[in-house]
């Protein structure tokens, strides 16, 4: 081990376990934490703070990465600002929603506008974006209520949210899901 610069001995890698690892996956929904990659193929455990500079292997500390973007941070690619957002983002969106949700409120970013047209039923998969402002449900056609029909769009809110999340940028983040919990 060598000396760090500041005469101390720098804290050395240890084996994450497997509890550790499984929260860490849990939170990201077992994909990479970067919002514009989300691969699910293979993931890193990186530390926000490294090890060499006194950071923990506790979950908070930890965020899943694919290897190519673990590779784009160490290469400065990706920010630090942005991989602390990008866990902002999944503790806050995984204490507000499912998995699912998270992925509908993606899905739904890159959709044109009344592109996604559902029954009443596929609404339904869409609540809790609509009921958190995040989505917004529009009924399109109703044939005496014999076929119903609605789209189901991104919100402006949820647009801001995404691209915030996409950016790395933490005040636009805390500002909009501030908003969000205050309706």
């Amino acid at each position: 081990m060598t000396e760090s610069k500041k005469g101390k001995s720098p804290k050395e890698r240890k084996n994450l376990s497997l509890k550790t690892r499984t929260i860490v996956l849990t939170e990201a929904g077992y994909r990479c934490a970067v919002p514009t990659c989300r691969g699910i193929l293979a993931l890193d455990m990186h530390h926000i703070w490294e090890v060499s500079e006194g950071g923990g292997n506790d979950p908070s500390n930890l965020i899943a990465l694919c290897p190519t973007c673990h590779a784009l941070y160490h290469r400065g690619t990706i920010s630090q600002e942005s991989i602390y957002t990008y866990k902002a983002m999944l503790v806050a969106l995984s204490h507000a929603f499912d998995f699912q949700t998270i992925d509908r409120l993606l899905f739904l970013s890159l959709c044109p506008q009344d592109y996604l047209v559902l029954s009443g039923d596929g609404v339904l998969q869409f609540d809790r974006l609509i009921a958190s402002s995040l989505a917004t449900v529009e009924l399109k056609a109703n044939n005496n209520w014999q076929i119903v029909t609605y789209t189901v769009n991104i919100s402006e809110k949820g647009k801001q949210l995404i691209e915030a999340w996409k950016q790395g940028n933490r005040e636009i983040i805390a500002s909009t899901l501030s908003t969000i919990s205050s309706e």
